[in-house]
């Protein structure tokens, strides 16, 4: 929903605090405290008073927006704003959209990340799997010396994969240019590892380690992929050495090919550069500790894009149950 939709569906409080209470309970409102649809309406603050226990509540109370000092029709416009930016919106530009403080607007951005956290669901068919380093400089890299051994190898792991019905689309191709040393100790001791796996023209998990290993890669893809109808195609890192004894596994060797007939982690990448041109971009500058945060915001648009209102996706969230 867009900023022009928001304002003029929610003219005022009431309306906004009523969309937010159908999304909380439906036609039929029921006390916070003791569950009672005995209720009457505060028309001052829009607050209710149950009449069996004599408690009294707004829409807010125990969800993700307890204790609120914000008007919730802010909250929608705010909604509005940042589930509209690709990249995201940073601090002050919600300042000055919404005629709050800096700190307040900061505040406001960090709490709709936290309501993008969504359990993950299991990914399957072609997994793309990749690790990147957030912050630092980036390095120059060279181009890949892609031999005739090299395509008769990839020419039977994709004849094997097609007979076992996996479709390896080509996918979009870039200029090969490949990032060398991402992981070298004295870059990768300014930066902040992130690993993310994809499944094509599907969704897409990431997250943030403080130290890359085997280990955790494993225990990642066990976690979060489908291994029995799934192949993972991974670069040559390391860590993935050993994949291949849990699943379905294809290596890229960047400094000899970067993408042959669909074998590549295009779709990864370009998920990557969404998110380093947004904070790069909008954010500029983002510390290690609330990285989760802003990853989480990058997957949860990345994961919504095709569905036709990431805004009430929103709403939702902000009206479950409080975290403690």
């Amino acid at each position: 929903m867009n900023l022009i939709e928001v304002t003029s569906k929610f003219p005022d409080e009431l309306s906004a605090t009523k969309h937010f209470e159908q999304a909380r309970w439906g036609d039929t409102p029921t006390c916070a405290y003791c569950g009672s649809e005995k209720l009457s309406r505060r028309k001052k603050d829009h607050r209710f008073t149950c009449l069996k226990c004599n408690k009294s509540f707004s829409v807010t109370v125990n969800t993700m927006l307890h204790k609120t000092r914000i008007p919730l029709r802010r909250w929608l416009i705010a909604f509005s704003l940042v589930t509209d930016a690709k990249k995201g919106v940073p601090a002050k530009q919600l300042q000055r959209n919404l005629g709050v403080s800096y700190k307040t607007a900061w505040r406001m951005g960090m709490k709709m990340r936290k309501l993008m956290y969504d359990p993950a669901q299991k990914l399957d068919d072609v997994v793309e799997m990749d690790e990147t380093y957030v912050g630092g400089k980036p390095r120059k890299g060279g181009y890949p010396n892609f031999t005739k051994k090299d395509k008769a190898y990839y020419d039977r792991a994709i004849t094997q994969l097609e007979a076992e019905d996996f479709d390896i689309s080509e996918g979009k191709r870039k200029k090969p240019w490949v990032p060398k040393g991402m992981g070298h100790k004295t870059i990768a001791d300014r930066k902040t590892p992130v690993v993310g796996m994809v499944e094509r023209d599907g969704n897409v998990i990431a997250k943030v380690m403080k130290t890359i290993s085997a280990k955790k890669l494993k225990a990642m893809v066990e976690k979060n992929i489908d291994e029995e109808d799934s192949v993972l195609i991974t670069d040559n890192h390391k860590g993935y050495n050993k994949m291949n004894r849990i699943i379905d596994h294809i290596k890229v060797d960047h400094q000899k090919m970067y993408s042959y007939r669909g074998i590549n982690t295009n779709t990864i990448e370009s998920f990557w550069a969404i998110i380093k041109r947004g904070i790069m971009g909008q954010y500029h500058k983002v510390s290690v500790k609330y990285l989760p945060d802003y990853i989480a915001e990058f997957v949860f648009k990345y994961n919504n894009r095709n569905k036709d209102d990431m805004f009430e996706t929103l709403v939702t969230n902000a009206m479950k149950q409080k975290q403690n």
